[in-house]
């Protein structure tokens, strides 16, 4: 190899490293001493469902939107060294950050005994699961057990033709349908809650119940979240009716929240 050829790969090498140093180190310990994360309160959703809600410094400051997740650390409680990436479940505000998590790992499951004043270091935002991406005026959101946290923070800052559909085996495990129910009789939307198991013949996401459900669905962008059985499911039956792709936009469950379940586990069936 050629000096020149070699000075140019490591120049390549080390422009990488400094990416990553400071993207990864540099920028999540500043942006974190800038905003001071602190844990306000911690509120059971269901059994194995809870909600953290965060408070800091200039938070409508922070570069963040609905659909966007970040890496949690709690360093002040027990195993601060492991990090849970979830979604946040409202849409930031500026005065709050709020994250929603399943029990379904040890990381996640202790999420609920985090004590009030906690500190926060989170890493991020990370994800395009945003409305910056949306190329229709019409919107669908389809959203599986727990990944309807995205979904959520999506609805609260939605316009439009809006139709959301929330995937669970029991209408009881429908996490912060509440919180959907209030937002999309604020902005005219609808909620559909699909209840049921695949395995005893429920397919609520086959092409044609789709386009029953919604007739439109051509005309709508798509984001889709959930267990990896039900984005399997939705996203196949999205390319038999033809919908571009431009207009499908997925977070994949195990992507969310390893801890979580984006990862997101459990909750809902394809």
């Amino acid at each position: 190899m050629s000096p020149l050829a070699t000075a140019y790969w490591y120049t390549i090498w080390a422009l990488v490293l400094m990416a990553l140093v400071v993207g990864r180190i540099v920028m999540p310990f500043r942006r974190n001493a800038y905003h001071q994360f602190r844990v306000s309160k911690v509120v059971p959703e269901s059994d194995n469902v809870v909600s953290v809600y965060m408070t800091g410094k200039h938070l409508d400051r922070l570069p963040t939107s609905a659909g966007q997740f970040f890496i949690w650390h709690f360093p002040d409680f027990r195993h601060w060294w492991r990090s849970n990436p979830f979604s946040l479940s409202a849409a930031p505000d500026g005065q709050m950050l709020r994250l929603t998590a399943k029990a379904v790992g040890s990381g996640s499951a202790g999420v609920r005994d985090i004590p009030v004043g906690s500190r926060v270091f989170a890493e991020g935002p990370y994800g395009a699961f945003t409305s910056m991406q949306r190329t229709k005026p019409g919107l669908l959101l389809i959203a599986g057990g727990i990944g309807v946290t995205p979904i959520r923070s999506l609805l609260e800052d939605a316009d439009g033709s809006v139709t959301v559909l929330y995937r669970v085996r029991t209408e009881a495990e429908a996490v912060l349908l509440p919180e959907l129910q209030a937002l999309a009789s604020a902005r005219g939307a609808r909620v559909h809650v699909l209840t049921g198991r695949t395995a005893s013949g429920s397919q609520p996401f086959e092409p044609a119940n789709l386009v029953a459900l919604v007739p439109d669905i051509a005309e709508r962008d798509i984001y889709v979240c959930g267990p990896q059985g039900m984005m399997t499911a939705v996203l196949r039956s999205l390319r038999q009716l033809r919908i571009p792709s431009r207009q499908v936009h997925a977070e994949r469950f195990s992507l969310v929240s390893a801890a979580q379940a984006r990862t997101r586990a459990g909750g809902a069936g394809g």
